[in-house]
């Protein structure tokens, strides 16, 4: 059979959302059959979580242990959690933000050992897919790593951080909508294979949050759950799909050539959010619509807001295409011109 024809699909076991969750993290693990596990986490959930968390794990009679993260690099952070805990845990528990799932993710597959997302923040979709994010000086690889085993997720916790994570999130969402434009058209023009149930899923997802766009702004429990849902359900999209393709389009493509020419200036979320507003104007979408709820959201809209300068922004525009030269998008193969980018960035009120 041509391999090439289909692909391994892999769900967690458990998905729990709701408030107080922390404090059920022993009970659930202990569900699954872990008796021993590695804690990778940061400074902040390490200093607000730990004391509930490690009280959970005694209670449910599991063994843990902790490695903070120092900011070192994501393969020096990497090695020091495997020389510590390599052949002497039944799983990985990933406890914090973007950075800290990815490398949890990577040291589980590593380990040969389950991986456990506990999101502190909901500001990408990552906390539910089976990708990883990896630094380069090429900007960020992304690639196919493990599938968590259970994803919980305290909204408590979410809806009391920063609010520029929750925007980053709403983002994160509503980049879905030119995704799935850029998917569909690639595989009219290419032939390239298309998931109209993922992708019809993933449009579900940005209707969602973009309905509740006001609530999210507002950072109430009720808006960040269903900006938390939202997120995992295309988290799990891109695991059934195979590809990032319904999550990840011209919108990524720009966020990755920002980075790249700004040094990572803003959040993920931020970033595709911005470049969603621009890549729907080139769909003939409804970007005015995009834009209002970014705003509402709290989300930036302007390469001001960004943090980049107007020169940097439009660099950045020129070069999206060449970024995934294989990935189709409606940039086409060539891309945009400098003119092209500037009345791109300058109708849509990006500059």
């Amino acid at each position: 059979m041509d391999r090439t024809a289909y692909h391994k699909v892999e769900f967690p076991r458990v998905i729990l959302t709701g408030e107080q969750v922390v404090d059920s993290i022993g009970n659930e693990l202990r569900g699954l059959g872990l008796r021993k596990v590695g804690i990778l986490t940061s400074k902040t959930p390490y200093a607000m979580l730990k004391e509930r968390i490690s009280h959970s794990l005694a209670d449910s009679n599991i063994a843990h242990d902790y490695e903070v993260d120092d900011g070192s690099p994501h393969q020096v952070l990497s090695e020091r959690f495997l020389s510590k805990f390599s052949g002497k845990i039944d799983a990985v528990v990933g406890i914090g933000g973007g950075r800290i799932i990815d490398v949890s993710k990577l040291v589980a597959e590593r380990a040969n050992v389950s991986f456990i997302s506990v999101p502190t923040v909901p500001s990408h979709d990552g906390i539910a897919s089976p990708l990883v994010s990896i630094p380069s000086k090429e900007g960020r690889v992304s690639r196919f790593s493990v599938t968590p085993q259970a994803i919980l997720v305290d909204v408590s916790v979410l809806a009391s951080v920063p609010h520029k994570f929750i925007a980053s999130g709403f983002g994160d969402v509503v980049a879905k909508y030119t995704a799935v434009r850029d998917w569909r058209l690639a595989h009219l023009l290419s032939g390239e294979y298309y998931g109209e149930y993922t992708a019809n899923q993933s449009k579900t997802c940005v209707e969602m949050v973009m309905r509740k766009s006001e609530e999210i702004g507002q950072g109430t429990k009720e808006g960040v759950r269903t900006l938390t849902e939202a997120l995992v359900n295309c988290g799990l999209l891109i695991g059934i799909a195979g590809t990032s393709r319904p999550c990840s389009g011209s919108e990524h493509l720009f966020s990755h050539a920002l980075d790249l020419v700004a040094n990572f200036p803003a959040l993920h979320g931020a970033e595709v959010g911005v470049g969603t507003i621009m890549m729907a104007y080139l769909h003939d979408g409804d970007w005015q619509r995009i834009r209002e709820c970014l705003i509402n959201a709290g989300a930036p809209v302007t390469a001001k807001q960004l943090g980049v300068s107007e020169q940097n922004l439009l660099k950045s525009l020129t070069m999206t295409a060449s970024i995934r030269q294989e990935r189709y998008t409606i940039l086409g193969e060539r891309g945009l011109t400098e003119k092209a980018a500037y009345n791109l960035a300058k109708n849509t009120g990006v500059i």
